[in-house]
């Protein structure tokens, strides 16, 4: 009987096992896969995705145009018309594990960037970075907001006043003499209202134990710009130190930076940009949002003007190929175009390229990508197929990007 037992406990652990490794390996596939694809209409799509499924395209009325493509090898997509399509995904033929969102489009053209822009946001309320200890003065520490407000917290409402600048909550929490005060939170996009009491610390001062702040700047690149004004910069969000979220934003600005050195990069030191932004002078566009695809905004006419940026083909994700490739960076007044080699594509991944530096030029001044000129746009074959991201930590001559379809997609799905 024991050793019955012990037969169903090794066999409960074996078929936990191959379980949880089946979970595993399906969510490592799904990743691999997008989860929505552009075609230009009457082109002819090449996809090496190498992975073991089989696919089934169909169009919006449900009506199978393909079947059993096999995505383990190259495949390829001819496409049409314009006009909204699926494809669903089956491993190994079998279990379905992921769909994509395809849209046959007209070919979209843009202006390229590839300069420096100092950047404004102003927070959609008061952001808390963290909570903290608070010495009373009488020698107790007690942490006021614990359980209540956490770090990642919007603070939007003080006693039922909206609460906007860091200054007004500051005033609030000083003139509540130690009374509770009501503040509304907003978490997760729920609105929550929580009684704080205010403490007395060793100076006298009336603390609620948090670290907020409601605005962020910095230094980034413009990936690409509009006739209408609308552009794109950095390719990713401006995120909080502390907790990486992307900040939720009120609204936000751009204005004319001076790039004054720079920091080259090394191994577990990430170079940098060193600039001046002039706030003083009239911001030469608006920032309507900050996403996880980077950051979008309007009324930016006089980049156009400016720069005399290049029109170039935005190209599909499936145009990119490994090989090289050229970053577009703007260095003592002018644009150029630094060569790289991409090592590695990925479809449903956020790094979706991967590349090394190879120009020696570029190596020279900043060995590699360092911080401030993520936005750069990529550029293959003379089309922008994408923008730079981010750089390795242990390795600056390396680096990741976006494509710039993924951009783009954000871009519209959100201003439509």
């Amino acid at each position: 009987m024991k050793d019955f037992k012990k037969g169903l406990i090794y066999a409960g652990v074996l078929v936990f096992c191959i379980g949880f490794g089946a979970y595993i390996y399906c969510n490592s596939i799904k990743k691999k896969i997008p989860d929505k694809l552009y075609i230009y209409k009457q082109d002819k799509a090449v996809f090496s995705m190498d992975i073991p499924v089989v696919g089934t395209v169909y169009d919006s009325s449900n009506n199978i145009c393909a079947d059993n493509i096999d995505f383990g090898k190259q495949v390829t997509i001819q496409s049409g018309n314009t006009g909204q399509y699926y494809v669903d995904y089956k491993l190994f033929g079998l279990l379905s594990v992921a769909r994509t969102h395809m849209e046959v489009v007209d070919e979209k053209y843009i202006y390229s960037g590839g300069f420096q822009v100092g950047i404004y946001l102003k927070c959609n309320g008061v952001y808390v970075v963290n909570t903290e200890t608070i010495c009373t003065y009488d020698g107790q520490n007690v942490v006021p907001a614990k359980g209540k407000i956490n770090k990642g917290d919007y603070i939007i409402k003080v006693n039922g006043s909206q609460t906007d600048t860091k200054e007004q909550l500051l005033q609030a929490v000083s003139e509540s003499a130690g009374n509770s005060m009501d503040i509304t939170v907003r978490r997760d996009g729920q609105e929550i209202e929580e009684q704080i009491i205010p403490v007395k610390n060793v100076a006298g001062e009336y603390k609620i134990g948090i670290w907020v702040k409601d605005d962020t700047q910095g230094v980034g690149t413009v990936t690409y710009v509009c006739e209408d004004g609308t552009f794109a910069a950095l390719g990713h969000g401006i995120s909080d130190n502390e907790t990486g979220k992307v900040l939720d934003i009120k609204d936000g600005m751009i204005y004319r930076t001076r790039i004054l050195s720079i920091v080259p990069g090394k191994n577990g030191e990430p170079g940098e940009l060193l600039g001046t932004i002039d706030y003083r002078e009239d911001n030469i566009g608006s920032i309507r949002r900050n996403t996880d695809k980077g950051i979008y905004g309007e009324n930016a006419y006089s980049l156009y003007k400016e720069y005399s940026p290049e029109l170039m083909k935005a190209a599909g994700s499936y145009e990119a190929s490994k090989g090289t490739a050229y970053v577009r960076f703007y260095n003592n007044g002018s644009f150029h175009d630094y060569e790289i080699d991409i090592t590695d594509l990925k479809y449903g991944d956020s790094k979706n390229i991967t590349f090394k530096v190879t120009s020696g030029e570029l190596l020279e001044l900043t060995n590699g990508i360092v911080q401030g000129m993520s936005g750069s746009p990529i550029i293959q074959n003379g089309k922008i197929i994408g923008a730079v991201t981010h750089v390795f930590v242990d390795d600056s001559t390396c680096g990741y990007g976006i494509f710039i379809d993924r951009m783009l997609d954000k871009d519209e799905k959100e201003t439509n």
